[in-house]
């Protein structure tokens, strides 16, 4: 080893410091044969080897520094980490994202070759850049030990950009496309192109199933990637305007991390850029709905896209785009923004507070002309403003009403919320979790959530009965009821509305 590694872990560099014949030697004391016995015993064993009494040195098998360093790192700096990472590297030439309605023949042809050349790699099973081990990074079927969600909290953001990123350099792995791009779908934009319904992009069979987390097989080997089709998609995504389209005109006029990220920074609201995600999730079909197997939809990847490119817009526009700027904005708790070992961004070797600046990575996106207005999409009134603004009551033809306290941890996978007055729905929304999120820890920081509706008082005139209901997705795209009764305690709350001067 000619230089200590700065990120290591078990898997990639711990485990081949110690032989065979260190582990014999040492068994009296101490396992050097497994994770958890270096680990346990990972004090002891760097005091031991800095000193010199492990390994015998007279026998030419005494450590380098860099050895040792790099042993030191695996605790100050990851936390013991078990798995490998997947390594992330700035690019050499510029990275630039387009929408993917403006791709030639000749850039789609590339694209479908790259997809192509990483499916292909399925039949290595767990080859890292396959799309195969990629895709299921994302949920099912994770690695052996554990499994990855980073989603309704700060890090959402900078690990989808982590993950854009490794899905890309594998793309660009593929012999001739080492140019390659992801692009973008705008999700409000003029739609799907017709070509992303063609091979390799649609559909997409599993090669092999996904086990879940209690050992069974959760997708069997064949399962088909399920997609609503292009003119379906649109139609959803219209529906669901107040929750996609208002939700990322507000998110990108907010002046702070709360008002654009969501839920993380106001633990008991479901709005941002977050209810924006959720609910477009739930408007593309039945794969890309359920966070178990969405990633394995190649339309994914064009979906994500879009949604770090509103981060990356809202950042420049707002000059947010170091570090230390960015700060500036984040209230409460920015643990999350230090270097340190429990805010790596696993199962990538790099933390959120690197993940800021997507420029130091020499990647940006080729924003398109605005066929809207932001500001025209923004509903203007709010149940609460801070104390330190001037407020008045509007007219009472809308009000708000807040679902408080569903805790989502029982609820097995993507759900929705429906607010009914009488019969009728009067606001839905949708929520993007995995079907065991009591087993996901990131999930369980965040289980239980409040969701608010603004209606219209003739929704609620005629002493007209408000009730709540919880549909649970299915595998195939349907909906189930899901008891209230093991969702917490919700109420509703309804609030007249105040426009902040």
């Amino acid at each position: 080893m000619k230089h200590p590694i700065l990120r290591p872990s078990y898997a990639e560099n711990i485990q081949h410091l110690f032989t065979a014949q260190d582990a014999g030697c040492m068994s009296w004391a101490i396992d050097l044969a497994s994770y958890e016995g270096i680990k346990a015993n990972a004090a002891k064993i760097s005091e031991w080897i800095g000193s010199g009494r492990m390994p015998p040195s007279d026998e030419g098998r005494a450590w380098s520094a860099d050895k040792l360093k790099t042993f030191r790192n695996w605790a100050q700096n990851t936390g013991y980490a078990e798995q490998a990472f997947v390594r992330l590297r700035p690019s050499e030439k510029k990275r630039v994202r387009r929408n993917i309605l403006d791709l030639s023949s000749e850039e789609v042809a590339l694209l479908q070759k790259a997809f192509k050349g990483i499916m292909a790699r399925d039949a290595d099973g767990d080859a890292p850049q396959s799309f195969f081990t990629l895709a299921g990074i994302h949920w099912l079927p994770g690695p052996a030990t554990n499994t990855y969600c980073r989603h309704h909290d700060d890090a959402y953001n900078p690990w989808h950009r982590a993950y854009l990123m490794a899905f890309e350099d594998a793309l660009r792995s593929i012999e001739g496309c080492e140019d390659v791009t992801l692009p973008y779908w705008d999700i409000l934009g003029d739609g799907l192109p017709e070509w992303v319904y063609d091979a390799p992009l649609h559909p997409y069979t599993l090669p092999r199933g996904l086990t879940g987390l209690d050992g069974s097989e959760a997708f069997p080997k064949g399962y088909v990637s399920k997609r609503d089709s292009a003119a379906t998609i649109v139609q959803n995504v219209k529906a669901a305007k107040a929750d996609i389209e208002v939700k990322i005109g507000e998110a990108i006029n907010a002046d702070t991390w709360r008002g654009f990220n969501g839920w993380s920074d106001w633990p008991n609201q479901h709005e941002g850029i977050i209810r924006a995600h959720d609910n477009g999730h739930g408007a593309c079909g039945p794969t890309i709905a359920n966070q178990d197997v969405a990633a394995f939809d190649p339309l994914f990847w064009f979906f994500h896209c879009n949604w770090d490119r509103l981060w990356w817009k809202w950042q420049t526009d707002k000059h947010l785009t170091s570090l230390l700027a960015f700060k500036g904005v984040v209230t409460g708790d920015d643990h999350w923004l230090q270097e340190a070992p429990d805010t790596l961004l696993a199962p990538f070797d790099v933390n959120a507070a690197e993940m800021i600046d997507l420029s130091e990575w020499n990647v940006g996106y080729e924003h398109p002309a605005e066929s809207f207005d932001f500001d025209e999409l923004i509903a203007r009134s709010n149940g609460s403003v801070t104390a330190s603004k001037s407020f008045s009551l509007s007219a009472p033809e809308k009000y708000s009403v807040r679902v408080k306290d569903i805790n989502r941890l029982d609820i097995p996978g993507s759900f929705s919320v429906l607010l009914y007055a009488g019969e009728k729905v009067i606001g839905k929304t949708r929520i993007f979790q995995p079907s065991e999120p009591r087993q996901c820890a990131n999930c369980s920081k965040h289980g239980v959530f409040s969701t608010d509706f603004i209606v219209e008082m003739a929704d609620l005139s005629g002493n007209r009965e408000l009730r709540v209901e919880i549909l649970v997705a299915d595998k195939k795209g349907g909906e189930t009821v899901f008891p209230l009764s093991r969702a917490g305690t919700p109420t509703i709350n309804v609030r007249l509305l105040l426009d902040a001067q």
